[in-house]
């Protein structure tokens, strides 16, 4: 939780969430906002501290759908909410997200930097090999 969405939740006061919901949420412990410059709208704050890549690897839960949409959009945070019958609920991944998967996966396929390096290496031995195997083949014929 961020100090943008503790401004907004104490402005909604006690009536509204209750006494409970926002002593907790005086307990939580808050993170520093992404952005410059004063409070924001919770939303706007939400975004800007996830980013592009989520890079401190929150997760968002939110019944707002309209943020939530914004964030499968971005396809880098689990957003949890509650559904109709009060039951908390992890989203399933977006097209992003699960393109974003596929990618991560086949790039644990590409050989890494040193092992490109280690098979460059191999591939000149043996073609040094081949050229040395074929001038040995030529002098025996003469």
């Amino acid at each position: 939780m961020t100090k943008c969405i503790m401004r907004e939740l104490e402005n909604l006061g006690e009536d509204k969430l209750g006494r409970d919901t926002l002593k907790q949420a005086r307990l939580t412990v808050k993170l520093p906002c992404g952005h410059s410059g004063g409070i924001l709208d919770p939303d706007e704050c939400i975004e800007a501290y996830i980013g592009k890549r989520n890079e401190n690897k929150v997760f968002v839960a939110t019944n707002d759908e309209d943020l939530r949409n914004k964030l499968r959009n971005n396809g880098s945070v689990p957003i949890f909410f509650y559904n109709r019958t009060g039951v908390l609920v992890m989203d399933s991944p977006s097209d992003v997200s699960a393109q974003k998967f596929k990618m991560r996966e086949q790039l644990k396929l590409e050989p890494t930097k040193a092992e490109k390096i280690f098979l460059k290496g191999q591939q000149d031995a043996i073609m040094e090999l081949e050229r040395e195997q074929k001038e040995e083949e030529k002098l025996r014929e003469r």
